[in-house]
């Protein structure tokens, strides 16, 4: 029988603070990584999951419970490499790769569409932050208009 492999997304997840600005130098440190810090989780067995979580500027792919410590991909690598890089975390041999792969992609696609929801909301920002400058600032009220050029 198959294991239905289920998406789980913590939406009040805490991103550790792992950017340190010392002078004119920006130091990056790792993350707290361990089984409780996910953005997406897909269990494979009643004791391991595979992971997403951010991590130097992107989103890591890795195993719930490691071995080897701290063996993880970004999520932007081709699902057969991230296995291949992880597998020796897998644990338990009711694990297959095709079980893997299966959740690896399905962590690849919530990723990007978190990354993707990030940057516009992050523009949004920048944009509103813009806007409230320029009003305080100048008294002005920016007004984008926006047309579509078509072909004629």
């Amino acid at each position: 029988m198959r294991k239905e492999l289920i998406l789980e997304y913590r939406d009040k997840f805490c991103e550790a603070q792992t950017t340190l600005r010392m002078g004119n130098v920006l130091v990056m440190i790792t993350p707290p990584i361990d089984k409780d810090y996910w953005v997406f989780r897909v269990k494979l067995h009643k004791k391991q999951a595979l992971l997403a979580f951010p991590k130097f500027g992107t989103i890591g792919i890795g195993f719930a419970l490691e071995t080897d410590w701290n063996t993880n991909l970004p999520y932007s690598c081709k699902a057969k490499d991230i296995y291949s890089h992880i597998e020796d975390n897998k644990r338990h041999d009711e694990i297959t790769k095709s079980m893997c792969i299966e959740a690896i992609e399905l962590l690849q696609k919530a990723c990007e569409a978190y990354v993707k929801a990030q940057e516009e909301n992050e523009a949004q920002q920048n944009s509103q932050a813009f806007n409230r400058y320029m009003t305080f600032r100048h008294g002005i009220s920016p007004r984008v208009s926006y047309s579509k050029v078509g072909k004629s």
